[in-house]
């Protein structure tokens, strides 16, 4: 089991896509369809017949949610999605275990550039992106390469 999302989080899309929302999650959610995810193969039902205690759809929004708030890797993410009603609001029945986020962001590493470009293009046709951009606050320490710089 993977406890790290490295590959979902270096994605730029995934910066470029709440950048372009610029809202809260829980709002942007009411203007946007998440059931394209089931299109994707790798999203099929299981031909062993086992179905999914969650949809991906439901699952996509819970780590939307998180990676809004700068929550990366398995652990965390199911740690925020117990939290209060965040897992409602993401229209999960119940809080995922971590089990089944790693399984999600395993699939979902095969379609996230697609994915996001879909959803992109969503607000874009609904009017969603405006001129507000974030900008990341990550504080970065010069080198001192000569003493007497200031």
């Amino acid at each position: 089991m993977s406890n790290t999302s490295a590959p979902l989080q270096d994605v730029t899309s995934v910066d470029d896509f709440l950048n372009v929302a610029a809202t809260e999650t829980v709002p942007l959610f009411e203007h946007l369809e998440f059931e394209f995810l089931l299109d994707y193969d790798v999203f099929a039902p299981s031909k062993r017949g086992r179905t999914r205690v969650h949809q991906p759809p439901d699952l996509f929004r819970g780590l939307l949610h998180c990676y809004y708030k700068d929550i990366y890797g398995t652990r965390p993410v199911a740690r925020e999605l117990q939290h209060g009603l965040v897992w409602y609001y993401c229209g999960l029945d119940k809080p995922p275990s971590r089990d089944t986020i790693d399984r999600f962001l395993t699939d979902l590493e095969h379609v996230i550039d697609d994915a996001f470009d879909r959803l992109v293009e969503q607000a874009a046709a609904r009017g969603l992106p405006d001129s507000t951009y974030s900008i990341d606050p990550t504080h970065i320490e010069a080198i001192q390469y000569n003493d007497a710089a200031s």
